[in-house]
């Protein structure tokens, strides 16, 4: 069964009341089709998509959430010996994910620190016209050497981005300009997870390559999640039993199949809206700009993979194993040891531990500076 939103199940439903006017005009009427009411058809009607489509109110906090981000031009290690010229918020790849609760009223100063213009995009949030960050359409660009600050309040808890929407957008994003942005619910969040894991995807165009490049040009040679290659990519460590979330964060160019080993996914939400039905599924494509929420049970003890299977991705410049492909150990019940760095606990869980991203998740103290975790060594 395919994956269906709320949205989409309207849609299918638009799409099979349609079918059916198209078999009634085109030959005889069985008893199911006799003509009768168009609401008793099964297709949506006008008050149904209304409703469907209507803001959810959201309550404010009555909290402040306020964040400083520093666009500049960085050195960026993306795999040992490989460093490139990245663009980034406050000097991390991916940017520092910002969470916040519904309801809670953000405000983020956006300092340009390059010499070109741009702006910032809150990707999949619906905000004031104002504060979109689209430069040229709803703002002027931030020049070189400005500030703007965006003020708006965080609408429906899911997982959302932030990205670069100016004239440089494509290649600003491609150097990394982008980052998670979590809204958590009100209350206890539903999914209840044991452990929490963003994963933000990325791709890249290694050293002078990327300085010259094509604007359409997908040439890409290094593909990353939170801002490493594998071997560099941060592992996943859990114990048994444990239900595991993952936020998967897609802001480059291209769509990724990622395909985990040894135990299925269930995809619970997609760019931010809950799925009526959750779909149970081993390899999940993320296209571009998608975000997905999806957990696994960790019952199958052992070290596995959680890659992309378009294999040019799981590679350095070509090179296999590298690329998109994080280790996932599931300790087996009984192990020794405390809970590893590199998780975290979802709201209203067990005590939170340092995020798997290689970016720090922004509170008001700004935490600055990425803590990778080594790789376990593994073979080919």
């Amino acid at each position: 069964m395919p994956i269906r939103s709320i949205r989409a199940v309207v849609a299918l439903s638009l799409v099979a009341g349609l079918a059916a006017g198209a078999a009634g005009a085109a030959g005889t009427l069985s008893l199911a089709q006799s003509p009768g009411p168009r609401a008793s058809s099964g297709g949506a009607d006008r008050a149904a998509l209304e409703a469907l489509l209507a803001e959810r109110p959201v309550t404010p906090t009555g909290v402040t959430r306020q964040f400083d981000l520093a666009v500049r031009r960085a050195s960026w290690e993306l795999v040992g010996g490989v460093r490139t010229d990245a663009v980034t918020f406050n000097g991390t790849v991916p940017g520092p994910t910002i969470r916040v609760t519904e309801g809670d009223t953000v405000e983020v100063t956006v300092r340009n620190e390059l010499d070109e213009p741009t702006s910032v995009h809150w990707h999949g949030l619906h905000v004031p016209n104002a504060q979109d960050g689209v430069a040229g359409i709803t703002q002027d660009p931030i020049l070189p050497g400005s500030t703007f600050s965006y003020r708006f309040v965080a609408p429906h808890a899911g997982t959302f981005m932030y990205h670069a929407h100016g004239p440089r957008s494509r290649e600003q994003i491609d150097r990394g300009l982008a980052a998670p942005f979590i809204i958590d619910p009100p209350g206890a969040d539903p999914i209840a997870a044991d452990r929490e894991f963003t994963l933000t995807i990325g791709n890249w165009m290694a050293g002078d390559g990327m300085a010259g490049m094509d604007a359409m040009s997908m040439e890409y040679s290094y593909f990353t999640i939170n801002g490493k290659a594998y071997p560099d990519t941060a592992p996943i460590v859990v114990d048994e039993g444990d239900l595991v979330r993952l936020r998967f964060v897609n802001p480059s160019q291209t769509i990724h199949p990622m395909h985990l080993h040894g135990m299925d996914m269930a995809v619970v939400a997609k760019d931010g809206e809950p799925l009526v039905e959750p779909q149970r599924l081993n390899t999940l494509d993320i296209a571009q700009g998608e975000t997905y929420d999806v957990v696994f049970r960790a019952d199958n003890p052992g070290t596995w993979l959680l890659h992309c299977h378009d294999l040019h991705h799981a590679s350095n410049a070509g090179v296999e194993p590298g690329g998109l492909i994080v280790a996932v150990t599931v300790r087996p019940k009984g192990s020794p040891g405390q809970p590893p760095a590199g998780a975290s606990a979802a709201p209203g869980g067990t005590p939170p531990a340092p995020s798997a991203s290689s970016a720090p998740t922004m509170g008001p103290d700004m935490t600055s500076g990425p803590g990778m975790t080594s790789m376990p060594g593994m073979n080919p």
